[in-house]
């Protein structure tokens, strides 16, 4: 087994199934929450639905930029960011029908 250099943790494999399994969880609820609070807002106007989107972006942004370096963590980072982008492409989207 890899010790690595003094100090530093032993290195683990990276468990791809179950942060994938994490990532697209967290995704979910982030797409299902985004849509819901856009639809809710909706009959105030877009510029209401555009205001929430990003400041629910930018609430999270500071999570997922420190998330993204923790081991565990990481997957739901990278599953919120996703998420966010996935909404704002329903979204844009629903714009044309």
């Amino acid at each position: 087994m890899d010790r690595g250099s003094p100090g530093t943790p032993p290195s683990e494999p990276t468990p791809w199934a179950t942060g994938l399994t994490v990532s697209v969880v967290a995704a979910a609820v982030i797409v299902v929450a985004l849509l819901s609070v856009s639809q809710g807002l909706a009959p105030n106007g877009i510029g209401f639905v555009v205001l929430a989107n990003l400041l629910v972006a930018a609430g999270l942004a500071p999570s997922i930029w420190l998330g993204r370096a923790t081991p565990i963590w990481r997957w739901v980072a990278y599953g919120t960011a996703v998420g966010i982008v996935l909404a704002w492409i329903a979204l844009l989207l629903s714009l044309l029908g």
